[in-house]
């Protein structure tokens, strides 16, 4: 048993302990958190928000979409475009059999995917082709064009249209697809759209190596150039270089000029 003298020292220390113990905690909860703030220096040396990237809107048939050939994705020129220009790109409006009257009675003809499919926020827009056309009259077309570029114009008032022409994989052009060049051409020229001309610019016609087995559907090497000649006319546009062209206007049509308003064809 301890004596009375060691009963009272362990009770002393077992109060000095109670007490320490008692004026920590009331510290504690009554402790004001210290605040931090930042030097000014720090604000000035944040990084700035990038400038806002232009937006691209593509429509059109199997030249656009790509195929099983090449073109699918990344490496389709739509793609390669958008990020030579560090563009955002809006999902793709392409349907392999669709023109501007072809695939209307599937509702995959140009002036339909538009209306489904609106880009408001599109600073340039594209429609490319289309040689899916052939069997229609110029009238139809020209008619179905007009209306396409007015539906891009009714959902995005300040977007830019860039009406590409039909393309053809050989110099050996059948005689309907400059009919429906024509056509195309005159709803772009009237509507004051920029016109570009496969055609007349004897895209594919000069190298077999950018067309598939097939004998129609570009590869990827044919993307990559289709991105080569289209890239230049919408840097031109964003830039606000309208007046400048791209590629030659040599070819059994000449007549065209790839990057500027369209004019009708002699």
């Amino acid at each position: 048993m301890p004596s009375r003298t060691e009963g009272l020292v362990v009770l002393a220390i077992l109060l000095v302990m109670a007490i320490a113990v008692g004026v920590s905690a009331w510290v504690a909860s009554n402790r004001t958190p210290p605040s931090f703030d930042p030097p000014a220096a720090a604000a000035q040396d944040s990084p700035e928000e990038p400038a806002d990237r232009p937006v691209l809107a593509f429509y059109g048939d199997f030249l656009t979409s790509g195929t099983e050939y090449g073109g699918l994705g990344p490496a389709g020129w739509p793609a390669l475009v958008s990020e030579r220009l560090d563009a955002v790109s809006t999902p793709l409006h392409a349907v392999p059999e669709a023109g501007y009257v072809a695939g209307a009675t599937t509702g995959s003809a140009f002036p339909a995917l538009v209306e489904r499919f609106p880009e408001p926020d599109a600073d340039v827009t594209i429609v490319f082709g289309s040689r899916n056309d052939y069997v229609a009259s110029p009238q139809q077309i020209t008619a179905a064009a007009t209306r396409t570029i007015e539906a891009i114009l009714a959902a995005a008032p300040d977007t830019q249209v860039v009406v590409i022409g039909p393309a053809w994989t050989d110099v050996v052009v059948p005689p309907e697809l400059p009919r429906v060049r024509d056509a195309v051409q005159l709803a772009a020229y009237v509507a004051g759209a920029t016109w570009v001309d496969p055609l007349s610019e004897r895209w594919f016609f000069d190298d077999a190596g950018l067309i598939a087995t097939d004998a129609i559907s570009p590869t990827d090497a044919g993307h990559v150039f289709m991105a080569d000649q289209i890239e230049p006319v919408l840097r031109a546009l964003l830039e606000g270089d309208a007046g400048a062209t791209a590629g030659s206007t040599a070819g059994p049509t000449a007549g065209s000029t790839a990057g500027t308003t369209a004019r009708p064809t002699s």
